[in-house]
């Protein structure tokens, strides 16, 4: 298989991450050749997840489409580059129906258009009109700072972090004040016993 898919797709991106995952890299316009031929002829049936990462540096946007065999025992990581500038691909929601929902969640966190899938609405951002947040360039801090009003003054307004370290700090003083009264407790009937005995 690897050296079809070498010689086929002129790649030598091909790695075994595992001995049940392998990876490789291939031109965007023969992606989808890439695709149905693992469906096809080596039973790599199940579209797992498509992800993106932003190579901002580079100007495009890393795409992964991960495929199962039916029997779940081997994965692949198919990966293609795409202009992050006016990002755009080819649905896959026709062939894989659970593609239209991991496309939804790329178009509205990345903006990428994913050409044929016709439910690219909204899925968790609602009435977003700025820069998709996953972009690198989104800033988070200053959209935080232009957009959200911080909780002052409320009593539910604490640094999470300060909160955390005396949540702790109160279980393990709760943890060894149980231990210590469980020790009293033992040696207390220890001394009732022997009081008993030598009676």
């Amino acid at each position: 298989m690897f050296k079809k898919i070498k010689s086929h797709f002129a790649t030598y991106d091909v790695e075994v991450k595992r001995d049940d995952l392998y990876k490789v890299g291939v031109r965007y316009d023969r992606l989808f050749e890439l695709i149905h031929m693992l469906r096809d002829e080596y039973d790599y049936k199940t579209l797992n997840a498509i992800t993106c990462t932003d190579w901002i540096e580079e100007g495009h946007f890393s795409l992964t489409y991960m495929l199962t065999t039916l029997d779940r025992k081997h994965t692949f990581m198919i990966q293609t580059m795409i202009n992050r500038e006016s990002p755009h691909a080819k649905s896959l929601s026709h062939e894989f129906k659970q593609a239209q929902i991991m496309e939804r969640d790329l178009h509205e966190m990345f903006g990428i258009d994913f050409m044929g899938n016709d439910n690219l609405k909204e899925l968790s951002l609602e009435n977003w009109i700025h820069t998709p947040p996953l972009r690198r360039e989104f800033d988070t801090l200053e959209f935080v700072n232009n957009h959200l009003t911080f909780r002052e003054g409320r009593d539910d307004n604490v640094d999470t972090k300060a909160e955390s370290k005396r949540l702790r700090a109160l279980k393990k003083a709760e943890k060894e004040a149980a231990k210590k009264a469980k020790e009293e407790a033992e040696a207390k009937k220890l001394k009732d016993e022997e009081v008993k005995d030598g009676e």
